[in-house]
């Protein structure tokens, strides 16, 4: 057996600096780590908000630059390489973690010319784009893929036996709806919603593959029936801001500015969700999002669309209701189906927490991820 008292380091690759859904996910698992198995090191790319969170866990990163590849220049990839290489002998590391298709080839040259294992975390889906992963999945000893959908991407089929579905986990511990109920109230109060207001949400990055603009359009459509009626929209365009001011002037297109609110990024995402009646995923397409698992763990109804990797999360007619991408009157004619049934929301929302505590939890998530590195010393070991 590969424990035997030592140690292994594991290189983590990330290229972004914001704070998405896949960075939460990557935070989490190291956080979760067994220390006495794994030590963890990062080589990024730039500072950020992503950075500062490791800095709270007290790891330092290392920072290389990893450049485009569709337009390779060769002297960049060779920098790119020989630091990770550098970093490699720095550190000691036994196997390296990539998490982005632009750091995934930089770190496969490199794992492959100094003899380390190396895993590709997929978590997105490539629709009509130059998919370098997909060109290069023969590099990888192993891919985590967070989603069926995900795993669907790759087409060779001699790799079938190197790729492993891991969904993503949420801490019950962070998301319990018990300790959150009392916070739901003071994110209402801080947006001055009434306690007998409904209040319908949705949560995450806001970008233009989201779907946002059918949100709204469903808002508009349930504020012909609903006067009581609040909207959340929660997240950030981290790196274009005119897309929230577009989708601020689209909702007073509509005239359903005075009922809908811009929160832009929030970390209290627990007590965001506890604030909510029903949550909203309007993505026309999404690998896993973190949100169908917090929502579910809070005991709340969801309605999302059925595309990518959301229905192997969300059960019809068990834990939400699923539409068909961009149909904001099918979204509405959900969520008045669950405004209007109280009972029927309660039921869905004791579903998913259940449903949580059986599949989706964080320490299911890390204990899988971990066995993936231990096959892999193991056999590097043998």
């Amino acid at each position: 057996m590969v424990n035997d008292g030592k140690k292994f380091n594991i290189l983590y690759l990330h290229n972004e600096s914001i704070m998405g859904g896949a960075e939460i996910s990557l935070l989490n698992l190291v956080k979760g780590l067994n220390r006495k198995l794994f030590i963890p090191h990062f080589t990024c790319s730039k500072e950020g908000p992503f950075i500062d969170e490791l800095e709270k866990l007290k790891i330092t990163p290392d920072f290389v630059q990893f450049p485009g590849i569709r337009w390779p220049n060769p002297v960049q990839i060779y920098n790119t390489v020989r630091h990770l290489i550098d970093i490699i002998k720095k550190r000691q590391i036994n196997l390296i973690h990539s998490n982005q298709p632009r750091s995934n080839l930089f770190g496969a040259i490199a794992a492959k010319l100094k003899d380390v294992p190396i895993v590709w975390h997929e978590r997105c889906l490539e629709r009509g784009r130059f998919d370098s992963d997909n060109i290069f999945s023969f590099l990888p000893d192993r891919i985590i893929c967070n989603s069926s959908a995900v795993r669907n991407r790759f087409t060779k089929e001699k790799i079938d036996t190197r790729i492993k579905i891991i969904l993503n986990g949420v801490d019950l511990r962070e998301f319990d709806p018990e300790l959150k109920e009392l916070s739901g109230k003071v994110i209402r109060k801080e947006f001055n919603i009434d306690e007998d207001e409904l209040v319908i949400g949705t949560v995450g990055r806001i970008d233009p593959e989201k779907g946002y603009e059918y949100f709204l359009e469903s808002a508009r459509i349930i504020l012909q029936d609903f006067k009581n009626v609040r909207f959340l929209v929660v997240g950030e365009a981290f790196n274009n801001p005119s897309l929230e001011k577009s989708l601020y002037a689209m909702s007073v297109e509509k005239g359903i500015e005075k009922k809908t609110i811009f929160t832009g990024f929030r970390k209290d995402i627990p007590q965001i969700l506890a604030s909510m009646d029903v949550i909203v995923l309007p993505s026309g397409i999404d690998a896993c999002s973190r949100v169908l698992f917090e929502s579910m763990a809070m005991r709340k109804p969801l309605v999302a669309t059925n595309a990518g990797g959301t229905p192997e999360v969300v059960q019809e007619g068990v834990t939400g209701l699923l539409v068909d991408p961009g149909d904001s009157s099918e979204m509405a004619k959900c969520i008045m189906k669950l405004l209007n049934n109280k009972a029927l929301a309660e039921q869905y929302g004791n579903a998913g927490r259940k449903r949580v505590e059986a599949m989706f939890t964080i320490e299911r998530n890390i204990k899988e991820t971990e066995n993936v590195y231990l096959e892999l010393l193991e056999n590097k070991v043998v």
